[in-house]
């Protein structure tokens, strides 16, 4: 029998009726849970090999009748899915980096350096999140539009996208509860051999908080993918257009929908690549902060 100690239910647990009772209960649910999860991706994968007419049939069939892998490729080329996936990729890696450096740096100086007016700011930071994300849609247009003091238009680029992805209250908060948890001698130490803040925040905190880094970094990658209101809000330009909009743009399109179904596919590559890569880190990532060293 599988080594059971760190779970709930433990191997003398199992031992008993009730509990392998409770045990194949609560295995059936989360297999229930998968396949719900799971079965709209693989019914929208094997509509696309369907032609238009196989598509409407009554009654509907699961499984088509002949799959034709080119099709993939040939919907990938009349699509140009190569242009939107390099668009949207070029936004996320942005979004990535500037929500790393801005949020990291933040959480470091509410955690280390703590300078005056901590609490003000942390409490600040909380109440931001409280805030809708309807009420400040407006506002954010207009001043993307014409940005305060310098007064430039930052539509039609990816920059409105990037600076919001930097303005992210929740991963400070969790960038400096990561960053609490590591012992201050090291920090000390590096203090008395003269290391700047700076030097200590790249040589020894990023480091040490590796799995934070990893996890931020993956869950903004895989939300940019995705994101599609402010692409369309901010970018109508079709050569800088990303996956999330040419995928809403098709509905108004000549494309059948079966290329339609495909293209769905397309566009979830990436976030399933993402999660097979980095599944420890994920996976993982519910404990960060939760335990101090």
């Amino acid at each position: 029998m599988r080594n059971m100690d760190k779970g709930i239910l433990t191997n003398s647990d199992m031992k008993k009726k009730k509990y392998k009772i409770l045990y194949a209960a609560i295995f059936i649910v989360m297999l229930v849970y998968c396949l719900i999860s799971v079965l709209p991706v693989v019914w929208i994968m094997l509509s696309g090999f369907k032609d238009v007419k196989e598509m409407y049939a009554v009654p509907a069939t699961f499984l088509p009748k002949k799959i034709d892998l080119s099709k993939l490729a040939r919907v990938w080329s009349e699509l140009k899915f190569y242009k939107y996936y390099g668009n949207t990729f070029i936004m996320a890696i942005g979004c990535v980096v500037f929500n790393i450096v801005v949020s990291g740096l933040a959480g470091y100086v509410l955690s280390r350096l703590k300078p005056k007016g901590t609490k003000v700011l942390l409490a600040m930071i909380f109440w931001i999140m409280l805030i809708p994300g309807t009420m400040s849609t407006v506002p954010l247009y207009m001043e993307f539009k014409s940005m305060p003091i310098i007064g430039v238009n930052l539509l039609e680029t990816y920059w409105p996208v990037w600076l919001m992805s930097a303005a992210n209250a929740f991963n400070i908060i969790l960038f400096k509860n990561s960053f609490d948890g590591i012992s201050n001698s090291l920090v000390e130490a590096a203090w008395i051999d003269g290391a700047s803040n700076i030097i200590i925040f790249f040589k020894i905190v990023i480091p040490l908080s590796m799995p934070v880094f990893i996890v931020v970094a993956t869950f903004t990658f895989n939300g940019s993918i995705g994101n599609f209101f402010w692409p369309y809000l901010t970018i109508s330009a079709k050569e800088k257009m990303v996956l999330g909009v040419q995928l809403y743009k098709m509905k108004s399109s000549t494309y059948t929908i079966d290329y339609q179904m495909l293209a769905l596919l397309f566009s979830v590559i990436p976030q399933v690549v993402i999660f097979a890569i980095f599944q420890r880190q994920i996976m993982g990532g519910v404990n960060i902060g939760g335990v101090k060293g």
